[in-house]
């Protein structure tokens, strides 16, 4: 008989166990928000313009990265007469803005990217700050842009 009084102290722990397992508040175990990659990114097109400006020599643009011109697949002249129907780039240079040229602007690129991106740009600057309107020369389209101050 007394071995079964030693079970009772047991059994009452074990349900007082089981009891607090039932009431306590579950935990959040969904899997943490991801950041999309680049891939993923889905880009919004920028307002762009649909004619020529009057007057502009697209052909006096300078090609400001030295040696081979074998990262681009157009020319400079092309690069500027995309870049300048993005209404961004239209306004800066109509607004005052000096054209420096065509270059392959690299810039750093974001997380979880590593190390720089490249890509062909149309730099325009005004008296606060210089803007490479980075292009898409399959697409004919600015795609971003990295300003300088």
């Amino acid at each position: 008989m007394e071995t079964g009084i030693m079970w009772y102290p047991l059994l009452a722990i074990g349900i007082l166990i089981f009891a607090a397992g039932c009431t306590t508040t579950p935990t959040d175990t969904s899997p943490p928000a991801t950041i999309p990659l680049p891939a993923e990114t889905v880009l919004t097109p920028r307002p762009a313009a649909s004619s020529d400006l009057p007057n502009f020599d697209y052909a006096a643009v300078p090609l400001l990265s030295p040696g081979d011109t074998d990262w681009m697949t157009t020319n400079a002249s092309y690069v500027t007469r995309t870049a300048l129907r993005d209404e961004t780039a239209r306004a800066m240079y109509l607004g005052g803005g000096t054209i420096g040229g065509v270059l392959l602007s690299c810039h750093p690129t974001p997380f979880p990217s590593s190390g720089d991106g490249c890509a062909l740009a149309l730099r325009i600057a005004n008296e606060t700050v210089v803007v490479d309107f980075l292009v898409d020369e399959e697409k004919g389209r600015v795609v971003s842009t990295v300003t300088e101050r």
